[in-house]
């Protein structure tokens, strides 16, 4: 008996990674990788460097322009009136006070959350000014990428609160619920290859009650959800002669590897990955 071509089709997905690291550990830059495996890069930019990072590996590994397309949404920044709004209230409230502030402050100015979902809607590629459409329709040859969750996390809170400096306990949660709803659409939806960077922070085990190294987002209960979503977990590192490697094994965080091998000093490269699914999608 067939199985449903909703069911065929997810089988088939191609896998989705999360690379985590600290700031300068390659993230970025691994993404090259992705085109020289012949894949058609679509980049959803959150940090205010990310063009120039992509650029710079595209040129040192000769790379085809044709192959990177990105947008850049970064999370807004105070206008002068705001800070000044910011520093009358922090003088004058109290810390309970300023989390029983209801309407936020300049939430009517957060408009970056709005503009990344429309671009998940239609890819605006600020390279060459062309539109590429739903991303979720994207198929294998291409690969969307999130660089970075921690951009991406700030852009969720300030839609929620603006720039309140308390956030209460419910606009936390009303925010890293977006984050997640956001992230398992993007996993559970996209045909096309799907990576996400984010940074690192310790956070305590709940579980354990050991602390591990895990993605920078929005609150502690969030962050040990977020791996579930990605088939290969994977953290980043630049080591002491200024090579940039992959560990899929790390006694202080929880990674995992399907395409990838099992190992603390993989060369940063997607390549592994695409041929993977490649293989995967020519099996009867």
């Amino acid at each position: 008996m067939n199985k449903p071509e909703t069911q065929l089709r997810l089988a088939l997905q191609p896998p989705c990674s999360l690379v985590m690291g600290p700031a300068g550990s390659g993230k970025t830059s691994s993404i090259a990788t992705y085109a020289k495996a012949g894949i058609e890069c679509f980049v959803v930019v959150t940090e205010p460097t990310g063009a120039d990072s992509l650029h710079d590996s595209w040129e040192r590994e000769r790379l085809p322009l044709n192959l990177l397309h990105y947008t850049v949404i970064p999370p807004s920044t105070a206008g002068w009136s705001a800070l000044r709004e910011m520093g009358v209230k922090i003088n004058n409230m109290s810390y309970k006070d300023l989390s029983e502030i209801r309407s936020g402050i300049g939430k009517e100015h957060m408009k970056q959350w709005d503009k990344l979902i429309r671009n998940m809607e239609n890819f605006h590629d600020h390279r060459s000014n062309e539109l590429f459409g739903d991303i979720t329709n994207f198929d294998s040859s291409r690969a969307l990428v999130l660089d970075s969750l921690s951009g991406f996390s700030l852009i969720s809170l300030q839609n929620a609160v603006g720039y309140k400096p308390s956030p209460h306990q419910g606009e936390w949660g009303a925010a890293m619920s977006q984050v997640e709803n956001v992230i398992n659409k993007l996993t559970s939806d996209c045909q096309c290859f799907f990576t996400m960077t984010a940074h690192i922070e310790r956070e305590p085990d709940e579980i354990t009650g050991m602390s591990k190294v895990t993605v920078s987002t929005l609150g502690r209960k969030l962050a040990p959800k977020i791996p579930r979503f990605f088939g290969e977990v994977i953290r980043a590192r630049k080591d002491a002669a200024g090579k940039f490697l992959w560990a899929t094994i790390d006694s202080e965080s929880d990674l995992k590897n399907r395409a990838l091998p099992s190992g603390a000093n993989l060369p940063q490269d997607f390549t592994p990955i695409v041929d993977a699914y490649r293989r995967r999608s020519t099996q009867k």
